[in-house]
C-alpha cells in the first residue's frame, strides 16, 4: 500500500493539524504528505522516510506551518524519533493525543482543553496555524460550498445521461451529505 493512501486511511481522510476532511482531487492538489520535523533542517533530515515524521496535512496547514522548527535542543541531538527523545513546541501527530489537548467547537472553532496535558503545545498550534482566525472559517464554509456544487453539477449530468449507475450516485451522494454535515458546524 502506498504512503499516502496508509496516512490518508489511518487519518480516516482528514488533516492532522485541523481535522477537516482533505479533499481527494487528482494529482493530490489538497492533501501533503507533510514532515512534522522539516526535512529541509539538517538535524532532522535523517527522519524524513520515518514514518512517525509523516502525516497528511491540508495544503492550507501545511503552507502556514512551513518549514518551523518543532523540536528542541534534544530531539536535534537524538538519534531516533521516539516518545521521551525531547519536547515538540506544537502537538506530536504520533506521540500525543489531539483530543485530549484540543476541542473543535461548531464552526470549526479550536480551543484548548481544560486542564489539557499540552496545552502550551496546543495553543502554539492553534497560533501558529491560525485556526482561531475567521478566514479560516469562511474559508471552509466555502470549500464545502464548492464541493457540494461539483457534486451537484455531476449528478445532474448523469441524470440528463440517464446513467443512473448506483455506485456514482452512492458516491456523489455521500460526498454531498458529508459536506452537509459539516456545514451544519459553521
Amino acid at each position: 500500500m502506498d504512503l499516502r493512501k496508509s496516512l490518508r486511511e489511518q487519518q480516516v481522510g482528514r488533516c492532522y493539524f485541523c481535522r477537516q476532511l482533505v479533499d481527494q482531487e487528482r494529482r493530490n492538489a489538497c492533501e501533503d504528505i507533510e514532515h512534522y520535523l522539516d526535512k529541509s533542517k539538517s538535524a532532522y533530515r535523517k527522519w524524513a522516510f520515518s514514518p512517525v515524521n509523516l502525516t497528511m496535512a491540508c495544503h492550507p496547514c501545511n503552507m502556514q506551518k512551513g518549514n518551523r522548527d518543532l523540536g528542541d535542543a534534544a530531539i536535534r541531538a537524538s538519534q531516533s524519533l521516539r516518545n521521551g527523545s525531547g519536547a515538540f513546541k506544537w502537538l506530536h501527530p504520533y506521540f500525543d493525543d489531539f483530543h485530549l489537548n484540543i476541542e473543535i467547537h461548531p464552526g470549526w472553532v479550536y480551543a484548548v482543553k481544560p486542564h489539557a496535558p499540552k496545552a502550551a503545545e496546543a495553543t502554539a498550534m492553534i497560533v501558529d496555524l491560525e485556526l482561531d482566525q475567521i478566514k479560516r472559517i469562511h474559508r471552509t464554509h466555502q470549500n464545502l460550498c464548492k464541493r457540494i456544487g461539483r457534486a451537484s453539477i455531476l449528478l445532474d449530468k448523469l441524470i440528463d445521461l440517464e446513467q443512473f449507475d448506483s455506485v456514482r450516485m452512492k458516491k456523489l451522494t455521500a460526498i454531498i451529505r458529508s459536506a452537509q454535515d459539516e456545514l451544519q458546524w459553521l
